[in-house]
């Protein structure tokens, strides 16, 4: 990046910059979702606890093979709208967990980031949590619809190329080798 002043475009490197930060989030989730499983492996982990730190694990080690998966972009748009609908469909239901004890009414999984009954009240910290917690789901997802698109058959519509006729740039390529067939030139073989 520091050589305009030697004639090198200044932005060349900025393709890399979003793998660069896929491969943190990576290493961050991963190192944050296996430690606190660890550490808690004695006994103290509940349902919640787990789903959460489990669910960092794979997203981090998934964001660390994303380039292995090559997901489409029907994929991509029903893993969105999954993180999405998670995120909304669990801010409905009214919860007696952990967090913003102070509100009657609590709202968001698996950590409760929203306070209502006495007023609305969003924790931005417990808010990036879930937003965190749906976005690596999503990516599971991702993930398996990946796996799944990869097995399917091939949807393309078969052309057939059997009345095709070659044509060459040269009147005589015919002449020199009458015999083509382990060519691809004039057609496909």
């Amino acid at each position: 990046m520091g050589g305009a002043h030697r004639g090198e475009d200044p932005w060349a490197a900025w393709p890399q910059v979003p793998a660069v930060i896929r491969v943190m989030a990576g290493w961050f989730l991963t190192g944050i979702g296996g430690l606190n499983l660890a550490v808690e492996i004695d006994g103290g982990l509940t349902s919640a606890y787990l789903i959460f730190h489990a669910t960092l694990l794979a997203g981090g080690i998934l964001l660390l093979i994303k380039h292995r998966i090559q997901p489409s972009r029907t994929g991509y748009l029903l893993s969105g709208l999954l993180a999405l609908a998670g995120m909304a469909a669990t801010a409905v239901p009214v919860t007696s967990r952990c967090c913003l004890a102070e509100h009657p009414e609590r709202r968001g999984y698996p950590f409760p980031f929203l306070g209502t009954g006495d007023g609305v009240h969003v924790d931005p910290e417990y808010l990036i949590a879930d937003l965190i917690f749906w976005g690596c789901l999503g990516l599971v997802l991702l993930t398996v619809l990946a796996l799944i698109e990869r097995v399917l058959p091939e949807r393309r519509t078969p052309v057939d190329i059997g009345d095709y006729t070659a044509r060459h740039a040269e009147t005589r390529a015919m002449d020199a080798v009458p015999d083509r067939t382990g060519e691809n030139v004039g057609g496909l073989p």
